[in-house]
């Protein structure tokens, strides 16, 4: 294919759009108040009337997920550092176009519905690359069958048509193709938050936000847990915090207050090098630059999915979402909703989980024709309804957790459920099987003063990292950790798991409570010396031969 040098959007998507309009408050909030029932009373506004392809995320029945991994800005830890250098040219590597491929089948997989934003189909050269007239025919005719399936739904920010103008920079040979294939091609379902323009200008204003009232709520991530999860030397994330994420609070308190800050301003200002445009991804000197992309883009890629109640799921090989340490009391208000904290949590549960069960390029090696033929097969089906059934109907409401029963009974219908999905794409499909055996290890740990319940499917309930007898008399506060582990993953990094702390469970006398918690489980339990992270292989799901 001829590359036609596409300008990746100078990361305006949506940043374009949130760089044109400030966070607009909603008509109730200018609205002044009238007594229900009396003549002045306004009659409520009719209802706009939609076409059937025009649907709402509350429309999205089908276990819908957006994939950070479809962000043009996106890159792997090892591709990005390449980027720091001086010979690197002023484009995305083909490496980063081959990882993004291989999350786009990965997350059309793992989905009943890929929800991407409009924009990234112009200038992400893993998704646009399936639609250019140069596209292989096999593999264009498949591209145009998820979007006429609804598999691959693209989410408009304030347009109401995919092929409307485009408020970023893109190459125009791209933007002629997508216009021709939504225009004659297809007939693709679209999503917004509303197709009343000004509700819809209201609840998209809360994607930027979200970003700008978090952004300086990075210098304030725990050291340790950060260095973990962004899989750097303690001593940087340190330095990182008293550095630039500090600069980045500071800088943040100075920008204009009726203005949403966007990614694009934080690249310029902080990541991306001097003269050079963030599009061309080229990244400034020093250590700190790569982990603090990776911190800026997950925040980043939380913003629609957030607002829209769709799971966001992040790359196995980028840090998890777990990263941003959402669940700290000191980093939310005190005054939480149940159930924001229950959805919340299920957020993290499906990221971790989707982490645990796939690895990078787990499905590199499918045609788009490949993973049609899969999606319309029964173990497919079974699958993704298993994945549905446990994370969005799992209770996960009200901000509480599931049972360990309905723990253990929903994790292992869900590797069964993929054990006997990778077998079905192994034979439906012309790639090899490399990359598709995972040994998955779960478990759900009730913390307290270092002292861990841990909670198996199939197994007993084993007590570590020290004795009840041991335990002195001292406060504590209980904490909940969902953890998922590949045995064969040659690291840990990523920090497959992540903890809820409920400050209604806080402890008075550790001892005394803690022995009233065991006791009140009433199940077996076996007291180990063995710290939590040694947890024993339980759970194990692998694929069979």
């Amino acid at each position: 294919m001829t590359d036609p040098a596409p300008r990746p959007g100078t990361e305006q998507s949506p940043d374009a759009a949130l760089d044109r309009v400030p966070a607009p408050r909603s008509p109730q909030d200018s609205a002044p108040p009238t007594a229900a029932g009396t003549p002045d009373a306004p009659a409520a506004p009719p209802t706009p009337v939609r076409e059937s392809h025009q649907l709402v995320f509350g429309d999205l029945h089908d276990y819908p997920v957006m994939a950070q991994a479809l962000d043009n800005q996106w890159l792997p830890a090892d591709l990005a550092s390449a980027r720091q250098r001086a010979s690197a040219p002023a484009r995305p590597p083909v490496e980063a176009v081959e990882a993004a491929s291989a999350e786009l089948r990965r997350s059309l997989v793992n989905s009943g519905t890929l929800v991407v934003n409009r924009a990234f189909f112009l200038n992400n050269e893993a998704l646009y690359a399936n639609y250019l007239p140069s596209a292989d025919p096999v593999e264009r005719e498949a591209f145009v069958r998820l979007l006429n399936d609804k598999a691959l739904i693209p989410y408009l920010y304030t347009e109401r048509h995919p092929a409307e103008g485009f408020a970023w920079a893109h190459d125009r040979f791209v933007g002629r193709a997508w216009r021709e294939l939504v225009t004659n091609e297809t007939d693709p379902a679209l999503v917004r938050f509303d197709w009343d323009d000004e509700s819809n200008r209201g609840k998209a204003g809360q994607i930027g936000n979200f970003f700008s009232s978090n952004l300086s709520l990075l210098r304030r991530l725990e050291a340790g847990q950060l260095a973990k999860d962004l899989g750097i030397p303690e001593e940087l994330a340190r330095s990182m915090r008293e550095g630039v994420l500090k600069d980045m609070y500071f800088w943040a308190g100075e920008q204009d207050n009726d203005r949403d800050i966007t990614r694009n301003a934080v690249y310029e200002r902080f990541i991306t090098r001097p003269g050079t445009d963030p599009y061309q991804n080229l990244l400034r000197e020093g250590d700190h630059v790569v982990p603090t992309k990776q911190l800026v883009d997950l925040l980043y890629s939380l913003g629609v999915p957030r607002a829209a109640g769709v799971i966001p799921l992040t790359p196995p090989d980028s840090p998890p979402r777990s990263t941003l340490q959402e669940l700290r009391t000191d980093l939310r208000p005190r005054d939480d909703d149940p159930e924001a904290i229950g959805l919340l949590l299920r957020d993290l549960f499906a990221d971790a989980l989707h982490r645990a069960v796939d690895g990078p390029n787990s499905y590199a090696g499918l045609s788009l024709a490949d993973i049609n033929r899969l999606r319309r097969e029964e173990e497919w089906r079974a699958y993704v309804d298993s994945l549905d059934a446990f994370v969005r109907g799992g209770g996960f409401d009200n901000g509480r957790i599931p049972s360990p029963e309905e723990f253990a009974a929903g994790t292992t219908e869900v590797a069964r459920r993929h054990a006997r999905m990778l077998k079905t794409a192994r034979a439906t499909s012309a790639g090899g099987s490399g990359g598709y055996t995972r040994d998955i290890v779960t478990a759900l740990v009730v913390e307290a003063g270092g002292v861990a319940l841990q909670i198996t499917s199939g197994e007993e309930v084993s007590l570590v990292a020290g004795l009840v007898q041991g335990l002195t008399a001292v406060a504590g506060t209980l904490t909940i950790r969902l953890e998922f582990f590949d045995r064969g993953a040659k690291s840990r990094r990523g920090g497959l798991g992540h903890s809820l702390t409920l400050p209604s469970l806080r402890l008075g006398n550790l001892k005394r409570d803690w022995e009233a918690i065991l006791g009140a489980y009433g199940g077996p339990v076996v007291r180990t010396g063995r710290p939590v992270g040694g947890l024993r292989q339980a759970d194990q799901q692998r694929q069979p031969d």
